[in-house]
């Protein structure tokens, strides 16, 4: 917005000093209400100029020279005799600067330090002092609408002795307040101030779950599925971590991981590929017949895109072809050694099948890429020509490899990698046992499987591993707050993100901060 765009004014007179400009304005309409009766008057009694400090005009900081008119009020009971007209939508009363320019510097203090907003409105042509930003800031008790599913979550003002309550409107997904503890007592206080709230998403912390149950025992209080994830993992790695488990022996791990027949291990290859080609086209056929359906039912390409999650070019192109796209392969990729190629065929048909002896005599020749890549055009050619290849032996298990195998996603293993977890699994079962009630979790918790729970619980108690008969405890007496996490979609997720951004607030305001202007910040009004 230009320094002249001034709606309701008139520019009388515009002048330069030095970096500044002076603009003198001056009100267009003819009268104004008294505040005292409103009633509105024609009689002006005096004139005074006000000045204001307004958004700069290129790159110039701007002064406004307001010609402001006092005015007679006309009723003879009023108690005002005399009354100033206000500055409707310039500034606010006894104010040195415009609304729009206070409301850019509050937006900058909200969202940087005091010391860098000065700087940045310095390099805007705005002059203004660190003090001053942080005076603009509304540091007010914020009073939050109709909250109805709210998630609270508690963050550390300092870590390791005093935390705070962050509290968000997962409807809006916005932060509403924030309590300046995570005990019960303060916590409850809030929640009794509004009794409309349906539905509380937390974490695991019986404080919360107490301050719930007492200020809003209607509410139906969600577990956070996070966290009941992390509480089954923390119970798995405390039985990893618990003792030395068998290792499988590398003698076992070479036999399972061996293949009697290369053949065979190559017509499965084939196989699969020759699968996953089929499973695209299939896919590929599914989608040309959906998308010619739905136009012929009078959807649009814009609709038809927007509901299968395809582009409109996507679409456009299926419409337009008379019958499946075939996709064309694409253009083999050259690599660094095939240059070396027809070298590298002729030592082999003169007996020379040493990779090692090979690769160096392409370094001489000006090969610089990798071992690996001449070992995988040799190992073609040996299966070509009948030779076997050299096996190698897989690499004995470590302990680290333990925690990593258990601990991990199992549909983020490789095939290998699963290979392994399922023979270290088969000679620990204690091990096992504790993976499966982990896994089983996961499961239920991905499904929605709440009526599972139950039988979960009945296993974690009945194992002979402590760290799940302790979740099990814990988790009985929360049942009700874990079902709901399983069946509700709400979780805390909103509030961890907000939390999040809490941290990078905490640190730009390093120096000059205080609890209101934190709140302020986060709350972001």
């Amino acid at each position: 917005m230009l320094a002249l765009d001034l709606p309701g004014f008139t520019i009388l007179e515009t002048s330069h000093l030095g970096n500044t400009v002076f603009i003198t304005i001056s009100p267009t309409r003819s009268e104004a209400y008294c505040p005292g009766c409103s009633t509105p008057s024609r009689q002006v009694h005096s004139h005074y100029t006000r000045q204001l400090r307004d958004l700069p005009l290129q790159g110039c900081p701007v002064e406004l020279r307001v010609r402001v008119r006092r005015f007679r009020c006309s009723v003879p009971s009023c108690r005002r005799k005399t009354f100033v007209e206000p500055l409707d939508g310039l500034a606010e009363r006894y104010a040195q600067r415009t609304s729009r320019l206070t409301d850019i510097l509050r937006a900058l203090i909200l969202r940087v330090s005091s010391h860098v907003g000065t700087y940045l409105a310095e390099r805007l042509a705005i002059p203004v002092s660190p003090r001053t930003l942080l005076r603009l800031v509304d540091r007010s008790q914020p009073t939050p609408g109709k909250l109805r599913v709210v998630g609270i979550d508690d963050f550390a003002l300092r870590r390791g002795r005093t935390y705070a309550t962050l509290i968000c409107d997962l409807e809006t997904g916005e932060p509403v307040d924030i309590v300046w503890s995570r005990n019960a007592e303060p916590v409850r206080r809030w929640l009794e101030e509004h009794p409309e709230i349906e539905i509380v998403a937390r974490d695991r912390a019986t404080s919360y779950a107490d301050a719930v149950n007492t200020a809003l025992p209607h509410a139906i209080q969600v577990a956070d599925r996070f966290h009941l994830v992390r509480n089954v993992m923390d119970a798995l790695k405390e039985v990893v971590d618990s003792r030395r488990w068998t290792l499988p022996q590398p003698a076992a791990m070479a036999e399972h991981h061996s293949s009697p027949d290369p053949q065979a291990s190559k017509r499965a290859l084939v196989s699969r590929q020759q699968a996953r080609k089929e499973a695209v086209a299939q896919r590929r056929r599914e989608r040309y017949e959906e998308i010619h359906r739905r136009y012929r039912q009078g959807e649009s390409l814009r609709s038809i895109a927007r509901t299968m999650g395809l582009d409109r070019r996507t679409v456009r192109k299926y419409l337009r072809a008379r019958e499946v796209p075939a996709y064309a392969p694409r253009a083999p990729r050259q690599r660094k050694i095939d240059p070396f190629l027809s070298y590298l065929r002729q030592r082999w048909e003169a007996g020379c099948h040493n990779a090692r002896r090979l690769y160096e005599e392409l370094v001489t020749l000006g090969y610089d890429g990798a071992l690996s890549t001449l070992r995988q055009v040799i190992s073609a050619w040996r299966a070509g020509s009948g030779q076997p290849s050299d096996p190698v032996p897989p690499a004995p298990l470590q302990w680290r490899d333990v925690r990593r195998l258990v601990l991990s996603v199992p549909e983020r293993l490789c095939a290998k990698q699963k290979e392994n977890l399922a023979l270290l699994l088969d000679l620990n079962p204690p091990l096992k046992l504790a993976h499966t009630l982990a896994q089983w979790f996961r499961r239920l918790l991905r499904e929605r499987r709440a009526d599972e729970l139950a039988r979960w619980l009945e296993a974690a108690a009945a194992s002979n591993l402590s760290a799940f008969r302790r979740l099990a405890k814990t988790m009985s007496e929360d049942v009700a707050a874990i079902r709901a996490g399983i069946e509700l979609p709400w979780s805390t997720g909103p509030v961890e993100g907000h939390i999040h951004r809490v941290k990078l607030l905490k640190r730009l305001g390093y120096g000059r901060a205080s609890l209101g202007l934190l709140r302020a910040r986060v709350i972001g009004r």
